[in-house]
């Protein structure tokens, strides 16, 4: 009976440990995917502003800081930018801790949640591969017209489901986009 409660003993606590363990992967692949999810939609936006079906000139990038890209194409070649899809605002919500995408003039709705503070990241290269932007990071004027590439960098913490633990889950995604219509 001895034998028997101290196998038993063993098999409750390497079933506990296994299923920690499995909690923990899963926290941190669903980090990993929210991030890649976050940036593979920047980037979609990204290479495809400033396309015209009606090859007119579309203003591609309205605005560039650290934490708010928003930019436009004309879809469907009518010389605006004003339908369904045809820009896209991303930015940074402290408040909700959230990766947020508007689509044309809608209102913003979560992309990526759990991204804490600095944890959403733009920078904004021109054709030579020379850093763009003032001090903190903004481009303005004219310098926007000069944007080829722009470098995302997503960061997302989940708490870790191991009560033991402190520390977050933590996943950091980082992708270029080079525009295909300059």
């Amino acid at each position: 009976m001895v034998f028997i409660a101290w196998l038993s003993a063993m098999a409750y606590s390497f079933t506990q440990t296994a299923l920690m363990s499995l909690r923990v992967h899963e926290a941190k692949a669903e980090a990993q995917e929210s991030a890649l999810l976050g940036v593979d939609f920047v980037a979609r936006d990204v290479r495809s502003s400033g396309y015209s079906a009606g090859f007119g000139n579309v203003t591609a990038i309205r605005t560039a800081t650290l934490e708010r890209l928003e930019v436009a194409s004309d879809l469907n070649g009518d010389g605006d930018t004003l339908d369904t899809n045809e820009s896209s605002t991303f930015s940074y919500d402290p408040r909700k801790r959230q990766l947020m995408r508007a689509s044309g003039s809608g209102s913003p709705q979560p992309l990526v949640s759990d991204v804490p503070a600095g944890g959403l990241r733009f920078t904004y290269f021109d054709a030579s591969g020379a850093a763009l932007g003032d001090s903190s990071g903004a481009v303005t004027g004219a310098d926007r017209n000069r944007i080829r590439r722009v470098d995302v960098r997503l960061r997302v913490e989940v708490a870790n489901p191991d009560p033991s633990v402190l520390a977050p889950l933590v996943s950091t995604m980082t992708l270029s986009a080079c525009r295909r219509n300059p």
